[in-house]
């Protein structure tokens, strides 16, 4: 069975070998063997929440208004 030639393939590095690996991905665009398009769980705790980058926001022009203050 011929595999269509256009179609894009997976290209991970291979440790064992240094190819890239040939394997074409499946119907979800993402190889059987190593995955692929996944960016991870979305934060939903820490740095990048909405609520930490606000509070971060409010600190520094805090602190703006406080330089602004002092400084006249």
């Amino acid at each position: 069975m011929m595999e269509n030639p256009m179609k894009p393939i997976c290209g991970a590095h291979a440790r064992t070998t240094g190819n890239p690996c040939q394997k074409q991905p499946l119907d979800n665009g993402r190889c059987r063997l190593h995955g692929g398009l996944s960016t991870g769980r979305p934060p939903t705790h820490g740095f990048y929440t909405k609520e930490a980058i606000a509070n971060r926001a409010r600190l520094r022009d805090l602190i703006k208004g406080i330089n602004a203050m002092i400084c006249k």
